[in-house]
């Protein structure tokens, strides 16, 4: 009687330990297989909860994580296909789809995702090796070809993996693209070399634009001068032809035209004050002497005989 506690102690221990032995929990995050001396026992477990086995060494269980796993790439040197040093980062989404395979292939989740950074880098450096330099930067949309890298670099790696390793790449992309130090300052002044070359290459268009414009405007005022001169030319004849007809007849009256060559000439004298000297027995002085002085009795001296008149505006 006093064993029947311990044999029920000892009963229940057993119980708990075969227990123990003969289930497994699922996490909801987890995906697990059964093997049966090493080989594969059914289908995978999926679904969350306690699930049953044999006992070791008849069966055993392997678990892995079934989420979405990130795989980030090392930072390193490529060289793109016109011998450009850059630094290329990816990022892996990647997900065990057949946890059997996966298990045969690598044994663990960390060396299968060893070997997947390891192919991803092969891959990354076989594909950047065919690019230039601006399909990766570059100022101009139509040149950069970054989308185009990143399926290259993903469908062989997703078609190999899923079929032969059980994983399934769902998403891959280029993260981060820098420069080395020492290539950094050589791109730099090369695209500042570029910029200045397309300045100078403005200034020398609009340099010729402008001589262009002058020699144009020259032209016109070349073209506009000669019909100026012409019609200049046809006034002048016109006139010309005008006076000579007016000549023409003058010569038919000279008297006339002496006369009248006299009256313009006193015109022109009398523009401004003038002061001019006139014998007193002129006739012109005659209205404005207080006697009029006859020229055959004027007797007095030389000095008296001259009257000075000054006209005023």
């Amino acid at each position: 009687m006093r064993s029947l506690p311990s044999i029920f102690a000892a009963i229940f221990v057993v119980m708990i330990l075969g227990f123990y032995m003969c289930t497994f929990p699922v996490r909801f995050t987890e995906v697990a297989i059964k093997k049966t001396f090493g080989q594969k026992a059914g289908e995978a477990i999926t679904e969350p909860g306690l699930q049953f086995k044999w006992p070791w060494p008849i069966q055993s269980v392997v678990k892995f994580d079934k989420r979405i796993r990130v795989l980030e790439d090392r930072t390193e040197e490529t060289i793109t296909a016109d011998s450009k040093n850059v630094i290329v980062s990816t990022s892996t989404f990647w997900t065990i789809e057949d946890p059997y395979l996966f298990h045969l292939r690598f044994g663990s989740e960390e060396e299968g995702e060893k070997q997947l950074r390891s192919a991803v880098r092969s891959q990354k450096k076989a594909v950047i090796g065919q690019y230039e330099f601006n399909n990766l930067v570059s100022t101009h949309p139509e040149d950069r070809k970054l989308r185009e890298i990143e399926e290259k670099m993903l469908e062989p790696v997703r078609g190999v993996w899923r079929d032969e390793y059980g994983v399934d790449v769902r998403y891959f992309g280029l993260t981060k693209l820098t420069l080395p130090e020492n290539v950094t300052k050589a791109i730099f002044d090369s695209m500042k070399k570029n910029e200045e070359n397309k300045a100078d290459n403005y200034s020398a268009e609009g340099d010729a634009e402008a001589a262009q414009i002058v020699a144009e405007a020259m032209a016109i005022q070349e073209r506009i001068m000669s019909v100026a001169n012409r019609k200049a030319d046809e006034i002048r004849n016109d006139g010309q032809r005008k006076v000579s007809e007016i000549y023409a007849r003058f010569a038919e009256n000279q008297e006339l035209r002496i006369f009248l060559d006299n009256i313009n000439a006193m015109r022109d004298s009398f523009r401004e004050d003038t002061t001019f000297i006139l014998d007193r027995t002129h006739p012109l002085v005659q209205p404005f002497a207080a006697e009029p002085v006859p020229v055959a009795d004027d007797t007095r001296g030389a000095g008296d005989a001259l009257t000075a008149v000054k006209r005023g505006e």
